[in-house]
């Protein structure tokens, strides 16, 4: 599961369906989310379910937390962590781990860098997102993301550490 460096939101949680069950308006663009937002706690139990492959579960990445996520969906995941480690290691981000996800191709790479403020967090995920485009196509997003609504600054529980 996660690392405790990376706290995982608690108080709420959000179930993935197989349809699209929400429109969401958000600055002039309408989202269309499979995900419903589930106001109990995330269990132990909830979590097995999803590890399980039962339930599909995503959390909330809160505009205040201590890290941001890359989120990886490419050719190369092996490829995306080694330049990427290499990069956050050029600008003192040591503490960082990477998760598999929904394919053996989707990552996820969680990275600390510490109480900062959201815009500063922010700033810093682009410049290590356009370091990564100059030695890589773009096939990641980071979350959490200002231009997104709450409901799409959620990423999938992940299931193992990456050992690519």
């Amino acid at each position: 599961m996660v690392s405790t460096l990376f706290p995982l939101v608690r108080d709420h949680y959000w179930l993935k369906h197989p349809k699209i069950i929400e429109e969401i308006d958000f600055k002039a663009h309408t989202y269309l989310s499979k995900y419903e937002r589930v106001d109990d706690y995330l269990s132990d139990e909830i979590i097995q379910k999803h590890l399980d492959h039962k339930l599909i579960i995503a959390t909330s990445i809160p505009q205040d937390a201590p890290f941001f996520v890359f989120d990886y969906n490419g050719d190369d995941a092996a490829r995306f962590l080694h330049k990427a480690a290499k990069i956050l290691r050029q600008n003192s981000l040591d503490q960082f781990q990477p998760y598999e996800s929904k394919t053996a191709a989707h990552l996820h790479l969680y990275v600390y860098c510490g109480h900062i403020s959201a815009p500063k967090r922010e700033e810093l995920g682009k410049i290590i997102s356009t370091m990564l485009e100059e030695k890589l196509p773009k096939q990641w997003r980071i979350f959490p993301n200002s231009g997104l609504p709450d409901a799409y600054n959620i990423l999938n529980l992940p299931y193992q550490t990456f050992k690519g």
